[in-house]
Parts: structure tokens; C-alpha cells; sequence
């Protein structure tokens, strides 16, 4: 799967951040409403509530879908009170960051926070969490990564991740758009266990996150992002199984 060179922090911060607001206060919000769960997954032009489900939201680089049985209604994207007026009937903080065994949720914003989204970065975030989503249910089907969870995109953190292993050997796995601790995208593997990293072992390359994290950037350099990516992740998985 190609990747093209990550676009400019000019256009992917406010890209990513207004993603994230939809995410959080939308899109999540909606399916946690509808069904009790906020998990969505990644579309290579943005993010949506699970497409196995007859209705649900969609985020479509600049512009909203709502999904029914028989229909499907697109407006574009202007400000968070637009969006969730027009998806959940009403404007206000979300519900969803209640639901025990989430943490972090990104605070309530008011209803006039603009959402600026340029499309050529809204396009590159589509392909970078698309990337993931691949590798990651491609890791999973390995004999040796037990009790995996199911690659999701996570609207508390917005990011596209799982857990694999058992006991000691846990750790969380994903890829991130960049946030408050790194700033550019990147992927992960976050030992739940940090004492399970060898020190002084330059695989685990990242005390911030207290694991490995491997930027967007060098994967673009690379001739297949997708097998080196994957790659990355089985490292340090048997890295931890060989603990």
C-alpha cells in the first residue's frame, strides 16, 4: 500500500484536530446512542461507525454522511454545533466519554468551534489510518499474536490500535495522526509492562511514550510502508514473547 511524503503541519494539525473533534463529538457519540459502543473504523478518506451496521455516520474528507436503510444525506463540515445538530438532533457535550474503560476523552468544545479540514491532508490521514487498519489485522492473523483484540479507531485518542499478548507480554499497537506527546504521525507499541523492554535496547526507542514509536516520514522512505510496517510491529512483538 503507497503512502505519499506527509503533508505540512499547516494543513494536517487543523485536519487532524478537526477529525478528531467529529470523531469524538459525532460520530462516536452517535453510535454510542445507538448501540452503547463509540469504537469506528478508518475509510481511505476518512472514518465512519462500523459499515456492517444498516445506519450510521460517516466522515468523508470535508463533508458529513449520515447512512439509513434506504438513504444516505451528505452536508459539508462547518462548525461542531452544525455537525452535531444535524447528526444527533441537538448540541451539547458528548455522552459517550462515560462509558467505563475509556479515558481521555477530548473536552467539550462550544458549538461555534470551527472546523477547518483541507482535503489533500484529510486525504493523507484517510490513507494513514487505512495503512494501519490493514497491518494491523494482518499482524493479528499471526499464529504467535493471542489474544488480540480487534484493530478499531478510537475516538478518545483518535488513533488505530490493538492489543496483543497475554500477562506480562501485553502491549497496545497502532498508528497516530500526532497529538499533544508527538507531534507528527507516527505508530507504536506500548509495553503494558514497561520493565518487559530491555534497556538500553534501541528497538524501544521512545522513554515519552515509554515504548517504540517509528515516524510517518520513514515509512514514506521506504519502497512498501505496508511490509515495513509490518515488520516494525512483529520486532517488537517477539521482542516481547521473547522476554
Amino acid at each position: 500500500m503507497p503512502l505519499d511524503p506527509v503533508p505540512s503541519d499547516q494543513a494536517l494539525t487543523p485536519t487532524r484536530r478537526s477529525w478528531h473533534l467529529l470523531a469524538a463529538h459525532v460520530v462516536a457519540e452517535e453510535r454510542f446512542r445507538r448501540v452503547g459502543h463509540s469504537g469506528l473504523e478508518p475509510t481511505p478518506r476518512g472514518f465512519r461507525t462500523p459499515a456492517a451496521e444498516p445506519v450510521g455516520v460517516e466522515v468523508d474528507l470535508d463533508q458529513l454522511l449520515v447512512r439509513t436503510a434506504h438513504d444516505v444525506a451528505r452536508r459539508p463540515v462547518t462548525t461542531v454545533g452544525d455537525a452535531q445538530a444535524w447528526v444527533l438532533g441537538e448540541v451539547g457535550p458528548p455522552r459517550w466519554g462515560e462509558q467505563p474503560g475509556l479515558h481521555d476523552p477530548p473536552a467539550a468544545v462550544p458549538p461555534a468551534t470551527p472546523l477547518p479540514i483541507d482535503r489533500g491532508a484529510a486525504a493523507w490521514l484517510g490513507s494513514w489510518f487505512s495503512l494501519g487498519h490493514v497491518v494491523l489485522q494482518e499482524l493479528v492473523t499471526d499464529p504467535v499474536s493471542t489474544e488480540a483484540g480487534v484493530p478499531t479507531l478510537w475516538p478518545e485518542h483518535f488513533d488505530v490500535g490493538i492489543e496483543l499478548l497475554g500477562g506480562d507480554h501485553r502491549a497496545s499497537y497502532g498508528l497516530s495522526p500526532g497529538d499533544d506527546t508527538i507531534a507528527t504521525p507516527y505508530a507504536y507499541v506500548v509495553p503494558w509492562v514497561p520493565s518487559r523492554m530491555v534497556t538500553g535496547d534501541a528497538r524501544w526507542n521512545d522513554p515519552l511514550l515509554r515504548g517504540a514509536s517509528i515516524g510517518a516520514g520513514e515509512l514514506v522512505a521506504g519502497t512498501d510502508p505496508q511490509d515495513l510496517l509490518l515488520a516494525w510491529f512483529r520486532e517488537r512483538r517477539d521482542l516481547l514473547l521473547a522476554g
